[in-house]
């Protein structure tokens, strides 16, 4: 769809939308003595296209007087006009501790309505059409989080009053807070809300101890329990077996003590022992609110409903026939006849199921429903789906009783449609009428669900009679998950227990290195004490729910959730493309009830970590409670890779400065949107946290190439692909996605994610759409990259589904501000960080400039209660931190001028600066400090590459920082350092502030710093020095070895290391001055360097600079470089070479970590192939020279090490034995043949 241009607009990654309005006000409450600064905002809601106007109130746990608060709104036409949205008002306020103890209301009083324009009301009615009330539909709730609670209210300022289509735009507000009644309180007694945990849990399971056996049934009704299931559950005498559970029924989604205490682990279920058979009531997957319900509800975890069966020397709860058919009949359930067949989806996402057999356009589909009940009459239901816009025929008996109209909303693949018919002439006394769905016109459709709610219920079978027998499933250990301690971190495997060895490894970790407590709990464990043995995601939230109701207080509540397995949307394995998976293998995932919607449709793992009382039917609007991170892992060899990269990070045993940068990248189109959004975080970041080295990538700012095959951004790919394979703290990405390609311009893919090699790695958040649908069957660039066992992400925050560019821009501001955050002078958790975001904007926390001329002071909070922000998941540990510095880098002094004196020394062109400095509050630092010298900021103008329907009509600009003019290393000793740089001749002479980052890392790692310091000038030049003498340069492709006009491979590695006694120019900010090199000299393959040049440890005056040349064709080639020194005198090198396709790699050496090794070891295989895709086998032999392991990969090396991790495992895991064994190294690159190396290594004690 093509985005219509105006002033305003909001896009969807790869999916513009039309326009979000946003409009902004202030004013006062007047609460006593408090002054509460209040906005108004509109923002884009996507399901029923709600634009939202926030105001958040900040009270600093005020408590509300008895008496109204009133705050007066005066609402403009075009603040409350429709377009693409529709209005909505809403705000939030803290509450006090004790908000239990009070009542709160609000109302509108005084509204003063204005008449709608005749195109807000077509827009209205092309949005949602649905009648509107005569008065605005307030509603309000408490929203908690770790038993704090918030007081939200919110409305839709569009009525129908005095026959005319209006909106509110003048009211007041009205808040009241009223002391609960004694009452009131004497009756909380009664409630299990304000009980404490020990009236609610059991102290220990009935699982615990005895035999227990599982079975299951299909549907709700009567069952017999037979000796012949008695006796395969391994038990003697069925007049001693007891059954317990609940059934099948979807458990309330909404946490309520009453329901938890009713359902808490497990209730003997009474039999009725009629003629020697033994008769039970079980519930099944699907119930009914009441009898006359039109809306089945579904359990969408399972099938089936479970029961356990135990034998005892107790006799079994007995009831006589009376009594047993009360307690269940009539129910609902007996109300009811259903027909419904799952097996299709329209869209791989959300909880419904569709028939399996489509209804063709001309064609029709029958259902036969038997009536017993007596009577004529019934209600019936018919859903039915569609891919198009159909119009649906509903046929009883052959006659048409109506007609059923699908719709297909925007970003939908399919929709529905429901009709309800009252018929009062049923067949009866077995009688069979026949539904006849017949597709008139449209697109393919299938039928959803046809139910029967009956005037009279079903008559019970006599007891006496036959009745379905329940199932035996399997017999079960003994478990007891209501005696786990307080937990930190909870980790849930799948059933299957294959990643049971791997979890622990993490378990073990986090609380030898963290001090955590860490409970692993089987999922299938999980559903045996919190959902009566049935699949049910709720168990897993019922868990942390009895954590959190024992914990005494915050700090022993659990704070992070670990899903350590993969999961598909489709969670009962039912369609096509996952029948082929096992469920045991798999952990449940939360899946929204919308099943078409690219944007509502959502995947939910943070639903997962809301826990307070009464929460969880509306994720959007609730408040969580823990975080939540997820391993999209089904193998060990997986699961192992994600354990071994959180390990390996936590040790940081690859620190450097790499970890100070972050990379901001922003996608062109769209009128600029996503360029400005990630300037606007990237400079928000700069603001918060300024001593990280920020680095801004702008689509726009460079030049884009247009090709058959579409556009590309080639420069811009190569910038992102090196800073990768650097390393990284962050890499945030703003703009189009889908789960395989970085933008539309294909500027990364999937490859650059599954493939690439670095042990740097960084956290990769992405606000753009698709980018890791973890729940689906393909692989994903989010996955793919936390799955790459060398390189790619440590984790992987980003979204499964498509969102909108204003929400990306407040979830990406609050997840940055957070993860880079301290808490008790610690970092913070990606889950910590994660939670904390998401709640942060469904309240408004954070805020943001917009400034107008009467205000230009003026804030907005940025604020999302829509799905977009639970589109947001974690791949990756959430109890995982990132390396932060804790420490400060001080600069004391720049040129011999103390910084903080007064005085702003200017850095000089041509100049030679000493900058002394310290790092403050840790005595005896040892280590290395690294200095990023920049020179002022610059308005950076974009090219405008784009200025179609979907590009820009003003080139967009931004402030930014592009000149280096020095980065380098030097020793700190004793918690001091100095550093000495040369400043080039090419700077912006603009006499303004330039910029110094500087990150300290000790001997050990275990300490880190960073700082940085403007306190200076940059501007003018020094005294000219008489050298018209050029840098020497040392140039050669792949290795030092390499000889003039030797054969190379068709992506040679070009290495130049330049020295020069005055100092190299690597800030390339002068015309011509550039690091640069020059294949055949053809200007299409000419290159800068300048971004990839460093200095050698402790000095000015020498360094090296790399590219990885791109394929070239065989046959003969010439390379010219070209580099300067500060005084601009420049140095070139010539190279000739040879490119021959299938040239083999030289293999420099192999070695091992560990040798002898006793549990692992890693092989260092040096090659001259850098940034070369290379195919390595590694094969062992014993002394007999039988092979006793062989592994083969493909893969990159940034560096000239490759490097593969082995645990001495041989056989499916079997350890290898002591002894001395010999591996042989061969890698071979383009096809070419292997090139090998053999050396001997020693195994001793491998257990």
């Amino acid at each position: 769809m093509k985005a219509v241009r105006k002033v305003f607009r909001v896009s969807v990654f790869n999916k513009p939308l039309e326009r979000t309005v946003r409009v902004y006000r202030t004013g006062q409450w007047n609460l006593s003595s408090a002054s509460l600064e209040t906005s108004l905002l509109f923002q884009d809601m996507t399901n029923k296209r709600v634009r939202i106007f926030f105001v958040w109130m900040a009270l600093l746990v005020l408590a509300l007087p008895a008496k109204a608060q009133q705050r007066f709104f005066n609402l403009t036409a075009d603040e409350v006009k429709v377009d693409s949205v529709l209005p909505h008002f809403l705000y939030s306020i803290p509450l006090p501790e004790n908000y239990q103890d009070s009542v709160y209301t609000v109302s509108v009083k005084y509204p003063e309505y204005m008449d709608m324009t005749v195109s807000d009301v077509a827009n209205y009615n092309r949005i949602s059409g649905a009648a509107l009330p005569s008065q605005v539909p307030l509603s309000q709730n408490i929203s908690v989080s770790r038993r704090k609670g918030y007081l939200v209210a919110s409305f839709c300022p569009l009525v129908f009053r005095n026959n005319k289509y209006q909106m509110l735009v003048s009211f007041m507000l009205d808040v009241k807070a009223k002391a609960v009644k004694n009452s009131v309180l004497r009756q909380r007694k009664n409630d299990k809300a304000y009980a404490s945990a020990a009236d609610i849990y059991a102290e220990h399971s009935l699982l615990a101890s005895g035999k227990w056996a599982k079975i299951r049934v299909s549907s709700s009704g009567v069952y017999q329990l037979t000796d012949a299931t008695v006796r395969q559950a391994g038990f003697s005498n069925i007049n001693k077996v007891k059954i317990y559970g609940y059934g099948g029924n979807l458990q309330n989604e909404a946490l309520y003590a009453n329901d938890l205490a009713r359902t808490d682990d497990l209730k003997e279920v009474p039999q009725c022992v009629v003629g020697g058979k033994h008769l039970f009531y079980a519930k099944g997957p699907v119930s009914w609110t009441s009898n006359s319900s039109t809306v089945r509800r579904r359990n969408p975890y399972s099938d089936y409903g479970y029961y356990f069966i135990t034998q005892s020397d107790e006799e079994p709860a007995t009831v006589d026939s009376a009594a047993f058919v009360s307690s269940f009949y009539p129910s609902p359930d007996d109300y009811h006849s259903l027909y419904e067949v799952d097996g299709y989806s329209w869209y791989n996402g959300g909880r419904n199921l569709f028939d399996p057999t489509p209804i063709s356009v001309g064609g029709s589909q029958q259902v036969v429903i038997t009536n017993t009940t007596g009577s004529q009459k019934g209600r019936l239901t018919v859903n039915v789906s569609a891919g198009g816009n159909n119009q649906i025929r509903i046929l009883l008996n052959g006659k048409d009783i109506g007609t059923l109209n699908v719709r297909i909303l925007d970003y939908c693949k399919a929709g529905q449609d429901s009709g309800t018919y009252l018929l009062d002439n049923l067949k009866v006394d077995g009688g069979k009428d026949t539904i006849t769905i017949q597709n008139v016109s449209g697109e393919t459709a299938r039928l959803d669900y046809v139910s029967m709610a009956w005037e009279k219920a079903i008559p019970l079978s006599p007891l006496s009679g036959k009745h379905p027998t329940a199932t035996y499933v399997k017999n079960i250990t003994n478990q007891d998950l209501h005696a786990d301690g307080q937990a930190d971190l909870v980790i849930i495997v799948p059933s299957s227990g294959a990643l049971l060895k791997q979890a622990q490894r993490l378990k073990e970790f986090h609380e030898s290195h963290d001090g955590m407590r860490v409970n692993i709990v089987a999922a299938d464990q999980l559903y045996n004490e919190f959902s009566s043995g049935t699949p049910d995601a709720n168990a897993y939230r019922r868990y942390l729910r009895m954590l959190q109701d024992r914990a005494a207080t915050e700090a022993d509540m659990p704070k992070y959730l670990l899903l350590f397995g993969d999961c598909v949307w489709d969670n009962r394995m039912l369609t096509a493309d996952c029948k082929r998976f096992d469920p045991d293998d798999y952990l449940l995932v939360y899946e929204s009830e919308n099943s078409f919607s690219e944007t509502t449709c959502y995947a939910g793992d943070s639903w997962m970590g809301i826990l307070a009382e009464g929460a969880g039917s509306d994720a959007r609007r609730e408040l969580q409670d823990v975080g939540v991170g997820r391993f999209p892992v089904t193998t060990v060899a997986e699961a192992k890779i994600m354990v071994d990269k959180t390990i390996n990070y936590s040790k940081n045993q690859n620190g450097g400065a790499w970890q100070n940068t972050i990379m901001f990248m922003g996608d062109d189109g769209n009128d600029n949107i996503h360029m400005m959004d990630v300037d606007s975080v990237a400079n928000s970041v700069g603001r918060d946290y300024p001593n990280f080295l920020i680095k801004k990538v702008m689509w726009d700012a460079y030049t884009r190439e247009s090709s058959a095959t579409g556009n590309t951004y080639p420069e811009v790919s190569k910038i992102i692909r090196q800073q990768q394979a650097n390393g990284a703290l962050v890499m945030d990405y703003g703009g189009h996605g889908n789960a395989t390609l970085i933008s539309h311009e294909s500027v990364l893919g999937l490859s650059d994610f599954s493939e690439s090699r670095t042990s740097n790695l960084p956290l990769w958040v992405t606000a753009a759409c698709d980018i890791m649908a973890f729940d689906g069957v393909t692989e994903t660039i989010g996955e793919a990259a936390v799955l790459n066992e060398k390189g790619g992400a440590v984790a992987f925050y980003g979204t499964a589904r498509t969102v909108f560019t204003s929400a990306n821009k407040y979830i990406n501001h609050a997840f940055m501000k957070r993860v880079l955050s301290l808490q008790d002078g610690k970092p913070i958790t990606l889950g910590e960080a994660h939670r904390l975001a998401q709640n942060d904007v469904m309240l408004g926390t954070n805020r943001y400039p917009t400034p107008t001329r009467e205000d230009p002071n003026k804030t907005s909070p940025e604020q999302d209660n829509t799905e977009n922000h639970l589109q947001y998941s974690l791949l990756g540990d959430p109890a995982l931190s990132l390396n932060l510095p804790t420490a400060q880098v001080v600069v004391d002094e720049i040129d011999g001028v103390a910084v903080g004196s007064g005085t702003m020394p200017t850095v000089k062109a041509g100049s030679v600066i000493k900058m002394k400095g310290h790092v403050a509050g840790v005595e005896g630092f040892n280590g290395v400090v690294t200095a990023t010298v920049r020179d002022t900021q610059e308005e950076i103008t974009c090219k405008l590459n784009n200025t179609s329907n979907d590009g820009a009509e003003v080139a967009f600009k931004y402030l930014d920082r592009t000149k280096t003019l020095y980065h380098g290393s030097d020793s700190i000793r004793n918690s001091s350092f100095e550093l000495t740089f040369a400043v080039p001749k090419d700077i912006n002479y603009a006499d303004g502030q330039g910029m110094i980052n500087l990150y300290a890392l000790n001997t050990d790692k275990s300490i880190r710093a960073n700082g940085s310091c403007d306190q200076f000038i940059v501007g003018g030049s020094a005294e000219a020095k008489n050298d018209s003498v050029g840098p020497s340069i040392y140039c050669y492709l792949n290795s030092p070895s390499f000889v003039d006009g030797g054969n190379v491979n068709s992506t040679p590695y070009f290495v130049a290391e330049i020295k020069d006694k005055d100092g190299i120019n690597a800030a390339g900010s002068g015309i011509g001055h550039d690091l640069q090199l020059v294949i055949d000299g053809d200007m299409a393959k000419t290159y800068t360097l300048n971004n990839n040049f460093s200095y050698d440890f402790g000095t000015y005056t020498s360094g090296s600079t790399f590219y990885s040349i791109p394929e070239l064709e065989e046959g003969p080639h010439r390379l010219q470089f070209r580099a300067w020194d500060i005084q601009n005198n420049s140095s070139t090198a010539v190279l000739h070479f040879n490119v021959v396709k299938g040239l083999r790699p030289q293999l420099f050496n192999i070695g091992v970590t560990n040798n002898p090794a006793r549990t692992s070891t890693t092989f260092i295989i040096s090659h001259d192939r850098m940034e070369s895709n290379m195919d390595v086998v590694i094969e062992l032999f014993d002394a007999a020279g039988r092979q006793m392991w062989r592994h083969a990969e493909s893969g990159v090396s940034a560096t000239g090490n490759y490097t593969v991790d082995w645990d001495l495992s041989v056989d499916g895991g079997r350890p290898l034995q002591t002894g001395v064994y010999l591996y042989r190294v061969k890698v071979s690159s383009e096809g070419s043949n292997y090139v090998s190396k053999t050396k001997k290594l020693i195994v001793i004690s491998n257990r």
